[in-house]
C-alpha cells in the first residue's frame, strides 16, 4: 500500500469506535481534522489495522479521496458487502458525479456477485437496490446491529425485477 491518508481524517468522524464508545457521524475526540490522530501511538486496534478503499484500491483516483469525495468506502472482511460512509454534512455527496454513476455501477455488478452497496448517512442505514423510479432505490433498514443478516429476495417479472428486503434480527 503505497498511499497514505495523509490530511484526511473523516474515517475518524463517519466510523464508529467501539474501543472507544464512539459512535458513529461524530467527531472521535482523539481527531485533529486535517493533522491526524492525537493518540496515534496508542489509537486503538481497530484503528491500527483499518484501510478505507481509497488506500487499498490505487485505481480510485485522488476525487475519491474521503476528505474530498465525503465517502469512506469500507469492503468488508467476506466480500459480500461493501459500506459507504457519507459525511453527514454533505449527505448527498454520493449521488454527486462521478461517484453517482460509479456507485451505481458497482451496486448492479455487486448484485450478480451476491455483493451489497450499503449507503450509511448519520445514523441512517441503507441497502442500494436496482429497482427504484430514477434506476436505483435507498432501501431504509433502520438500525442494524452487529449480528443481523441482511435477506435479499429478487423476484422477477416478465420485463422487471423486484427485490424484497428482510433483516433477520440477532437473537438476544
Amino acid at each position: 500500500m503505497t498511499r497514505e491518508c495523509g490530511t484526511c481524517t473523516l474515517c475518524c468522524k463517519v466510523m464508529g469506535i467501539v474501543e472507544l464508545d464512539k459512535p458513529r457521524s461524530r467527531w472521535c475526540d482523539h481527531a485533529m481534522p486535517g493533522r491526524g490522530c492525537a493518540i496515534y501511538d496508542q489509537r486503538p486496534h481497530s484503528c491500527r489495522v483499518f484501510s478505507c478503499l481509497w488506500l487499498l484500491d490505487e485505481g480510485l483516483g485522488e476525487e475519491w479521496k474521503p476528505e474530498k469525495s465525503k465517502l469512506v468506502i469500507v469492503p468488508d472482511n467476506d466480500g459480500r458487502a461493501t459500506r459507504v460512509y457519507v459525511d453527514a454534512s454533505s449527505p448527498d455527496a454520493w449521488k454527486r458525479e462521478p461517484y453517482y454513476r460509479s456507485l451505481l455501477d458497482f451496486m448492479q455488478k455487486g448484485l450478480m456477485e451476491g455483493r451489497l452497496l450499503f449507503i450509511n448517512v448519520g445514523n441512517k442505514n441503507g441497502l442500494l437496490l436496482p429497482d427504484g423510479k430514477d434506476g436505483w432505490r435507498l432501501e431504509d433498514l433502520g438500525k442494524i446491529q452487529a449480528g443481523d443478516e441482511i435477506r435479499l429476495k429478487r423476484i422477477g417479472y416478465p420485463f422487471t425485477t423486484r427485490y424484497e428486503v428482510e433483516i433477520a434480527r440477532r437473537s438476544t
